[in-house]
């Protein structure tokens, strides 16, 4: 990954975000889900960068998805629930959640977003990943 882009988009997405610290709502689920500075690093870390790339999507694509995750989140469907596989006791569940959508390329896509469900904070959005 180029480091002076992958900079780059990290701050624009830093910009965007901010002003979008909270709760956020899932309209099929109901499940109230918190952004936060945290969310923030997960979204645009390497990690989840790799794995967008490996379904064959974009730095820039991830980034985009990752800047309208408040969005995607809100109209995404719940499609697994299960325990954390660390076995944290602080970790009730992690559940993962799927919006299809269409990129301003033209191309479509799913972004898969993890939410983290703890004892302290209750859930917590945590990450996004394209695929096809």
């Amino acid at each position: 990954m180029k480091t002076s882009h992958a900079k780059f988009l990290r701050g624009e997405l830093d910009k965007k975000l901010r002003t979008q610290f909270g709760m956020h709502r899932n309209e099929s689920s109901g499940i109230e889900a918190h952004l936060n500075s945290r969310s923030l690093k997960k979204l645009g870390s390497d990690k989840a960068v790799e794995k967008s790339k490996a379904n064959g999507f974009t730095i820039s694509e991830h980034f985009e998805a990752a800047s309208r995750i408040t969005e995607l989140y809100q109209k995404a469907v719940l499609v697994e629930t299960r325990p954390d596989k660390n076995e944290s006791r602080n970790v009730l569940s992690i559940k993962r959640f799927n919006s299809s959508f269409t990129l301003k390329s033209g191309r479509k896509a799913n972004a898969y977003i993890t939410v983290k469900e703890t004892v302290q904070n209750g859930h917590k959005i945590y990450s996004v990943e394209l695929r096809e």
